[in-house]
């Protein structure tokens, strides 16, 4: 039913083999997972996987101008897209460091704290663009719930008669091939990092030649990033990483979404799967025992 993407065990002395972890499935899978099924033990833990929105942000491009794109940031509802689109298997991201992680804050609440579409109307007009703003919006077929999240997220930006987007699929293999050739106006990706640190939120994202290739490139921005990696205790970086997070959601080269609830789902015979994930990605398999 839900073992498509699964972890498996094997018990060479008792010859058994059973599947003990999902991940990564599709939202409605995921919604129907029972923890009163008598068969399985399903369990939730936080998530450090994140998915933003990416925009184009060089010169010539319909997004290139900063105030369009805060226009998109007042337009977006995470709350819906994490609801309606996701079934609420994740919940809704206000930043770029992700809830549980050093230095998160709420910065894009806090510069868009509702949707207000006459706000995005007047930075529209002050940027002097036409109105609608015609983008290309990609996304990865075949990858979770991607077409049905750009479907929503077209109606949310196009609801106000400012934006008019364009949405083209493409299999990972093109659609990566495009985004490093830095054809694409927006796109959204995943992003778990390999180790639960700030700056792998940082530099990778939105520093200067960072692995999203948007183009955009602050010399705040790297120099505050800089700035963090000093510490090695890193609770001291804090002031950097919320510096660093206001001047993002200033010029919003990205916009959060959402962040991911880590799914963990065994068979009754199996003990410790409440143990299994850390949040990071990561399975800690030494936990799990036969019951």
């Amino acid at each position: 039913r839900y073992y498509e993407d699964t972890i498996s065990l094997n018990d060479a002395w008792n010859d058994r083999r059973i599947d003990v972890a999902a991940r990564q499935l599709p939202p409605k899978i995921l919604a129907e997972l029972d923890p009163s099924d008598p068969d399985q033990r399903v369990f939730e833990a936080n998530s450090a996987e994140t998915r933003n929105l990416y925009l184009n942000t060089r010169e010539g491009k319909p997004l290139h101008d900063p105030r369009v794109r805060q226009a998109m940031a007042w337009l977006i509802d995470r709350e819906r897209l994490a609801a309606i689109v996701h079934e609420s298997t994740v919940v809704p991201l206000y930043s770029l460091i992700p809830t549980g992680i050093t230095g998160h804050t709420t910065s894009f609440f806090d510069h868009y704290p509702e949707l207000d579409a006459s706000k995005a109307r007047r930075l529209l007009t002050e940027a002097g663009v036409s109105l609608p703003v015609h983008f290309t919006y990609a996304y990865s077929e075949g990858r979770g719930a991607a077409a049905e999240e750009a479907k929503e997220l077209k109606r949310q930006l196009e609801k106000s008669g400012l934006f008019e987007v364009n949405l083209v699929g493409y299999d990972w293999g093109e659609f990566q091939k495009r985004w490093a050739e830095s054809r694409l106006d927006a796109y959204a990706v995943g992003w778990v990092a390999d180790f639960p640190d700030p700056d792998t939120f940082g530099g990778p994202l939105v520093g200067t030649g960072g692995t999203m290739n948007t183009g955009y490139s602050s010399k705040a921005v790297d120099r505050l990033i800089a700035a963090s990696q000093r510490f090695t205790d890193r609770g001291k970086a804090g002031a950097d990483l919320e510096a660093l997070q206001e001047v993002i959601a200033k010029d919003a080269p990205v916009i959060p979404l959402w962040q991911a609830k880590e799914y963990v789902v065994t068979s009754d015979d199996v003990g410790g799967g409440q143990y299994l994930s850390d949040g990071t990605g990561a399975f800690r398999l030494w936990r799990l025992t036969w019951i």
